[in-house]
């Protein structure tokens, strides 16, 4: 199934995991919106919470993917969804897509995220709970020279925003992490009050691109990237999941 014209520009959802599943339980259960390579893949976890986060992801990606097209969720598991490398073409690698879409994903520790645009707007998303520590070499690995100076005395939560920012750019340009972190700098974007600029001349596909934090709870971080689109738009729960448990208002 391919894409057609449905509702514009960036959306995304970030929501925990079991509220997916919640969601997906009266309507098959998550098994129900997977494609066969994607349930094979998730019975390989060994541990449950692990499988359990990577289903409700890409479960998520597949009905806001069906939202964005105007479709209905039981077309979510038909959807024409595959990698492309935007550097050598693989299919093994690279960004999340869809025909005329660009895609993206991530999860972390019972919370998951899905992102979905135009494929010119090159979207990419990260969700990472906050540690209660950083790993020895994160600032040389992640941030900048100048970041690290401006950010010599700031907390965990402050260093995680960058990382956060940073793997979203990364995302976005099909690169991933085969580029550190840290060469990438991130500056104030055109509407400073909306986000941030990649800055990275010597690698085009990310030089450029616009990120934008976006608001999760207390224990995660979240950002969408974006190349010369508006702002992401958070969608209606009740429009994109099947069905949604009674604390439904309490989800977050």
């Amino acid at each position: 199934m391919t894409a057609q014209s449905g509702t514009p520009g960036v959306g995304y959802l970030i929501l925990p995991s079991a509220v997916v599943e919640a969601a997906c339980s009266g309507v098959g259960g998550l098994e129900r919106f997977l494609s066969p390579a994607e349930n094979d893949a998730r019975r390989r976890f060994r541990n449950v919470a692990d499988s359990q986060d990577y289903a409700a992801s890409h479960v998520l990606l597949r009905l806001l993917a069906t939202h964005q097209l105007g479709l209905g969720v039981q077309a979510a598991q038909g959807l024409d969804i595959s990698r492309q490398c935007p550097g050598c073409s693989s299919t093994d690698h690279g960004r999340t897509v869809l025909p005329g879409m660009s895609l993206s994903l991530s999860r972390s520790h019972g919370m998951v995220m899905a992102a979905v645009a135009p494929a010119s707007a090159s979207v990419g998303a990260d969700v990472e709970r906050v540690p209660s520590e950083l790993f020895d070499g994160f600032d040389d690995y992640v941030l900048t020279p100048r970041e690290a100076a401006i950010m010599g005395k700031l907390d965990v939560s402050s260093r995680m925003r960058q990382w956060v920012a940073k793997e979203a750019v990364l995302k976005a340009a099909g690169l991933g992490l085969s580029i550190p972190p840290s060469a990438v700098s991130l500056v104030p974007g055109e509407d400073r009050a909306s986000g941030l600029r990649a800055v990275c001349p010597d690698q085009p596909l990310v030089n450029g691109l616009d990120v934008h934090p976006v608001p999760v709870t207390s224990t995660h971080l979240a950002a969408v990237s974006v190349r010369g689109f508006v702002l992401p738009v958070l969608r209606d729960v009740g429009e994109v999941l099947p069905s949604l448990p009674f604390w439904r208002s309490s989800i977050l």
